[in-house]
């Protein structure tokens, strides 16, 4: 009888270790996404394109921005023009450039970039007395940021979209 009972605490034992290490894949997987290790990213249910791949982008659900290796989640298009330009006027060179481009850059009825947002549709705040115009369908939205990050000669080469496939 105690040859049973030793047999079943074995077994156990080893179930016990089996769960364990299964778990600490898991776990394991997880941290790395939270690492921003960006191996993960290209997977069968989302492409990482280059910000210049605009025509790949019309009737395409945007999931996340990735910029300096970061991955930054946004739902929508707008967000991810908001994010790729706050990140821009981090630095001042380019924050003072894009002040100097407001008014400047119009459309046919209102500016697409302002220091106030009275004139606009739907405007995004990027920072004090700057704002963007965002009513336009994704490839507009996305060349007019083409045009604005081309003004500012910032190099745009890190930045990458990532879309679902």
């Amino acid at each position: 009888m105690n040859n049973i009972i030793e047999d079943i605490r074995k077994k156990q034992n080893e179930l016990v270790m089996m769960v364990n290490n299964v778990f600490d894949d898991i776990v394991r997987s997880v941290s790395e996404l939270n690492s921003n290790n960006l191996s993960h990213i290209d997977s069968e249910y989302e492409t990482v394109c280059p910000i210049t791949n605009i025509g790949g982008f019309k009737g395409k659900k945007v999931i996340a921005v990735i910029i300096h290796n970061e991955r930054i989640i946004t739902p929508t298009w707008k967000k991810a023009v908001s994010v790729i330009l706050t990140d821009v006027i981090k630095d001042k060179e380019y924050k003072d450039k894009m002040y100097n481009l407001c008014d400047k850059m119009l459309g046919r009825i209102r500016n697409r970039l302002a220091h106030t947002n009275e004139s606009m549709r739907s405007a995004i705040k990027l920072d004090d007395n700057l704002y963007i115009e965002t009513h336009y369908d994704t490839e507009t939205l996305m060349r007019f940021l083409l045009e604005i990050l081309n003004e500012l000669n910032y190099n745009y080469n890190d930045i990458k979209i990532v879309i679902k496939s």
